[in-house]
């Protein structure tokens, strides 16, 4: 009896050993024919918009990448985190992305305030994170140095602040300003002393200068001084929903002067407003009539029927900058960093882009103006964001 037992206990555990040898095996193969990336963003909640369309743009660009063979003979595997626009959903996201799942890098959150929650934390690994939070702090601490691994691939809210300034003044003539943002976020919080800064320096006032919360909904009180001083323009660098009610009632109040927004009134700005959009100028980050953005966005209509924004170019480009750099370094998360860290002149759809070390943002891309007319976009100045 004690050798039949013997035996069943040692068929057990070859059978264990044999199971388990083989499903070691099984993930080493999935893991050798696999890069692994994560992808951070709202795909639910207030800004899902932006997060869903960078997430297409992503995968738009990495379906390209291992359609045309991969990173030698390697396909790229991209696992979305939704953080559904929460701050602790997205640490708990970005905690599982590099530790279990192992990512090799990350496309990082067009959120600011979700970048900032993120990059203390980020310190502690060596993944790169390549993200859109334009306010400088998701990338820079206190003291000036930059955290090793945020990255952001479109110019800086100072640059964009400044460039909104100077069009309004030169181009539309301003001299008078009324401000109005929401000091609950970093985005809208961070342009506004560029802004203020560039008018001031050419010679504008700013007549009033008022600030709002997150969930209000009323801004007419906020409106009206700036309305009754008749100012030559608005500045609102708020998320599109405000922007929207900010627009409908000042409006109401029988404000005519101009209004500037910031990437938030950009398409589907427009559409969501449902009206005529005239007097609205934005900042965008491309030149929507560059054939190689109407083939993609004729593509995305055919395939999807999705109107794509300017975060899906974001989002794409970030995707082929990712998988450049595996070509040209290996999948090492921190040999990645370094290689991104040093990018120069990448050519993607939002322009030539070339990582500025010292600010881990891009150097020289450039930026467009536009205004509406009824509700079609018109292009109307490139500017150099240095």
């Amino acid at each position: 009896m004690k050798i039949i037992v013997k035996k069943c206990v040692t068929v057990f555990f070859c059978a264990l050993v044999a199971t388990l040898g083989l499903s070691a095996q099984g993930n080493a193969e999935k893991s050798d024919s696999e890069i692994v990336i994560g992808c951070i963003q709202d795909t639910t909640g207030p800004t899902s918009t932006m997060g869903k369309m960078v997430e297409e743009g992503a995968l738009y660009a990495i379906d390209e990448v291992n359609a045309a063979g991969g990173i030698n003979g390697k396909t790229i595997k991209m696992i979305t985190y939704d953080t559904k626009g929460d701050v602790n959903e997205a640490i708990n996201a970005y905690t599982r992305a590099v530790s279990t799942d192992k990512v090799k890098a990350i496309i990082g959150p067009p959120i600011a305030n979700i970048a900032l929650a993120i990059a203390p934390i980020s310190e502690k690994y060596s993944v790169p994170i390549i993200g859109l939070g334009v306010d400088p702090k998701c990338q820079q601490k206190t003291d000036g140095t930059t955290y090793k691994n945020m990255f952001c691939l479109q110019p800086s809210t100072i640059s964009q602040g400044t460039i909104m300034a100077d069009y309004a003044i030169k181009e539309r003539g301003c001299k008078t300003f009324g401000i109005i943002y929401n000091e609950s976020n970093a985005y809208s919080v961070s342009l506004v002393d560029p802004f203020l800064n560039a008018a001031e320096k050419a010679g504008a006032t700013i007549v009033d200068k008022v600030s709002y919360n997150a969930n209000d909904k009323d801004f007419k009180t906020l409106l009206n001084d700036m309305i009754s001083a008749k100012v030559d323009a608005i500045y609102s660098p708020g998320y599109t929903q405000e922007i929207i009610l900010i627009t409908q009632q000042a409006r109401a109040l029988g404000y005519k002067g101009d209004l500037i927004f910031g990437l938030d009134a950009c398409p589907p700005f427009n559409t969501l407003l449902g009206e005529d959009a005239d007097g609205i100028y934005f900042i965008n980050n491309y030149d929507a009539s560059d054939p190689k953005l109407v083939s993609i966005i004729n593509d995305m209509k055919q395939k999807k029927n999705l109107d794509i924004t300017n975060k899906f170019f974001l989002g794409y480009d970030i995707g082929k900058v990712i998988a450049q750099s595996f070509t040209e370094v290996g999948t090492d998360s921190k040999a990645v960093r370094d290689y991104i860290e040093h990018l120069t002149n990448f050519k993607g759809m939002t322009g030539d882009i070339t990582i500025d070390p010292a600010t881990h943002f891009p150097t020289g891309l450039k930026m467009v103006m536009y205004t509406y007319k009824g509700t079609t976009p018109v292009m109307l100045e490139h500017y150099s964001a240095d």
